[in-house]
């Protein structure tokens, strides 16, 4: 029998360790529209379900309910 608990922590982990690789802000241009993440370069080990990121407006920053990961459109 799996222990609850364990199984709680083993992923709120590895939300963590998402969160934790998408501290800084990751700038992106027009030409990146439309945007979903993961992205290209995203770590096998952290990889969910695609969603897209929805910025239209130079500076707007959205940030991914998956990952954490903070995207901003650049001018």
């Amino acid at each position: 029998m799996v222990d609850l608990r364990l199984r709680v922590g083993e992923k709120a982990m590895s939300e963590a360790r998402a969160k934790a690789q998408h501290a800084a802000v990751i700038e992106v241009s027009r030409r990146d529209l439309p945007l979903s993440c993961p992205n290209a370069g995203t770590d096998p080990a952290a990889l969910h379900p695609r969603v897209y990121i929805p910025l239209k407006k130079a500076g707007e920053s959205a940030v991914c309910p998956y990952c954490g990961a903070e995207y901003q459109l650049k001018e």
